[in-house]
């Protein structure tokens, strides 16, 4: 049927009728080959279907590729579920000792040279899944976060995948296609299934073109790079300039220089005309003239998940509000936000689970006793952060993971205060835990009677906690009022103990350390951020079932976002102070949150693994 231009035609259209026409012989004999055609076509489609039925959407076996601890609450939940799927699980492995040699190895050529891998099995664990190790010297041992590292693994992992001959392969947060755009072979004979925490957190931004080339490209895309004059004739140049051999090897070169890339770049952000600089810019805009797909909009970018997302057959993130704000917000997910908007139709959203078994506790507590017995527990904690034990070191060992931990601050148990548990690591920023210690702050600045725990491994080593752990210690006023752990702890013990727990999160989360602060009575203050504003209802919000606490808006790096934050946490000790009623239905709210794989959670991953079979 051709266009419609105009209203009149479109009626006509609408209404199945045509306006008189002149007959032509030749439109004649078009109809006639046209029906002719379109008679042959279900001829054949229906002798097809007799010959050869269509297999039903069903599957056998998943193949679950993880860089993390194995989802083991998941596969269970699934398996209980539907018990005639089989679920496996593979991922990187650093260590082969004790492992089960499965006899599959094979070679695979990346980053300029051969690499070879194994296949290993994990020892037969209790609940009976199949768990497998990859192993190659190319990345482990490594960081596979860098791209560097996860290029040669993923690349191996697509080889060894079809050794294992899944019908599905989930992949959670390791971008599976990555480094396929250079492959002859675009379709991959599993269904494959994408599962994205963060666009930002496996992500090699603005990378450099000749540095993603020789990461990404095969052998193929090598032989590219190798063949052209000017590159050559580059890393001949720079070869020369650090090294006394003489150029007579293109690969020993881009070996050499491979190994020294970040050495030789200097001066970067000065734009000064160093020769080694000169020579990068050179070979980065080839790079980019032979390899046109890895730019994009006129800067060099390589996105991890990128070449993924136009691969896969379908991909989630694990929270609502997340995927709502992608699809909205570009500043989230930088230049793959247009991958992300033309790859909608085979995405979703999807929820996570996480079966929590409560551990033995100075006063175990259910949602029956948690009056009497969370208070001797925080009395219990109390008295083990005492001045006196902290100085002796006669502490419960079963409060601390291990031997390595320093405590600074003490506890004054005769305070009848709310007690706040703060828990940071590394990233400050997107973690909010600038905002966290300036809440502190201001409630000790108003003379706020509260009481605070703050956890953070390796805390010291970074000059922002350092400065505020400093802070604190000079101002002896607050003795008795603080303490800091540098170190792990078994998070349990604090919960059940402490009345309510931080998370001022900036960015999207994908934790679930939360579900675990509520399993225990402790009240989280939150962020309306990611799986935190998808989980927590807010009591103000949520009279009946509320479990917690949340900012009115996202927070962000503005100045506000402190002020936002500190009317939450001032609102929630308002309640904590004047209405125990209330707070203790809070308490039970929160510990009879079902935070497992429910049946409708499971369903959904169902409802994905068969529609991709489609």
């Amino acid at each position: 049927m051709g266009g419609f231009e105009t209203e009149t035609h479109s009626k006509d259209f609408a209404l199945n009728y045509e306006p008189h026409k002149e007959i032509n012989e030749a439109d004649v004999h078009n109809s006639l080959v046209y029906d002719l055609k379109a008679l042959m076509r279900l001829l054949r489609k229906n002798l097809l279907h007799i010959i050869k039925p269509k297999k039903k959407n069903e599957f056998k076996c998943v193949l679950y590729v993880t860089l993390n601890e194995p989802p083991i609450d998941y596969i269970l939940a699934f398996r209980n579920q539907y018990p005639d799927k089989v679920i496996k699980v593979i991922t990187a492995v650093d260590d082969i000792k004790g492992l089960e040699n499965t006899g599959i190895s094979f070679e695979y050529y990346l980053q300029n040279r051969m690499n070879t891998a194994k296949l290993y099995k994990f020892p037969k664990n209790r609940n009976n899944i199949e768990i497998y190790g990859l192993y190659s010297s190319a990345f482990s041992g490594c960081d596979r976060i860098r791209l560097q590292y996860l290029a040669p693994f993923v690349k191996a992992l697509r080889i060894c995948a079809k050794e294992l001959k899944p019908d599905i392969i989930h992949s959670d947060n390791v971008p599976f296609f990555l480094g396929a755009e250079f492959e002859s072979k675009i379709s991959y004979p599993a269904g494959v299934f994408q599962l994205i925490r963060d666009f930002g957190e496996i992500e090699a931004n603005k990378t450099e073109a000749f540095w993603t080339a020789i990461n990404l490209a095969d052998k193929r895309g090598m032989k590219k790079i190798c063949r052209d004059k000017i590159i050559k004739k580059c890393i001949a140049s720079l070869f020369n300039l650090h090294n006394t051999k003489r150029f007579y090897q293109m690969r020993e070169c881009l070996e050499f220089i491979y190994a020294n890339y970040f050495k030789f770049r200097k001066y970067i952000d000065k734009c000064e005309d160093i020769d080694e600089n000169i020579l990068f810019n050179r070979m980065n805009a080839r790079a980019v003239q032979l390899f046109p797909q890895l730019s994009y909009e006129g800067e060099m970018f390589c996105n991890s998940m990128y070449n993924s997302l136009k691969k896969v057959d379908f991909w989630a993130v694990i929270s609502k509000t997340y995927y709502n704000e992608i699809l909205n917000s570009p500043e989230l997910s930088g230049k793959i936000h247009n991958r992300i908007i033309k790859t909608k139709n085979k995405s979703s959203y999807v929820s996570y689970g996480c079966n929590i078994e409560p551990e033995t506790l100075y006063q175990p507590f259910s949602t029956e006793n948690f009056r009497e017995l969370r208070k001797k527990n925080k009395k219990y904690l109390l008295k083990e952060l005492s001045r006196e034990r902290i100085k002796t070191r006669f502490l419960d060992i079963n409060l601390f993971e291990d031997k390595n931990y320093a405590i600074y601050g003490y506890l004054d148990s005769f305070y009848e205060a709310p007690l706040i548990f703060i828990r940071g690591n590394d990233n400050i920023l997107a973690d909010g835990i600038d905002i966290a210690f300036n809440t502190i702050f201001k409630l000790f600045e108003l003379h706020k009677n509260i009481q605070v725990i703050i956890n953070f491994p390796d805390g010291l080593k970074n000059d922002y906690i350092k400065t505020r752990v400093n802070f604190l210690e000079k101002n002896y006023s607050l003795n008795g009022r603080w303490v800091f752990i540098d170190g792990r702890i078994n998070l349990a013990r604090f919960y059940a103990a402490a009345d309510m727990a931080f998370y001022p999160v900036r960015s999207n989360t994908t934790s679930t350390e939360h579900y675990t602060c509520m399993k225990y009575g402790c009240i989280p203050i939150a962020s309306r951020v990611g799986i935190y504003n998808d989980t927590i209802a807010d009591i103000f919000d949520d009279i009946t079932y509320g479990c917690g606490f949340k900012t009115k808006t996202k927070l962000t790096i503005e100045e506000d976002a402190n002020m936002i934050y500190f009317e939450t946490v001032s609102k929630a000790l308002n309640l904590y102070v004047n209405n125990p009623a209330s707070w203790n239905l809070l308490i039970k709210n929160s510990m009879n949150y079902d935070s497992g794989w429910r049946f409708d959670i499971i369903e959904r991953y169902n409802t994905i693994y068969e529609q991709i079979l489609r």
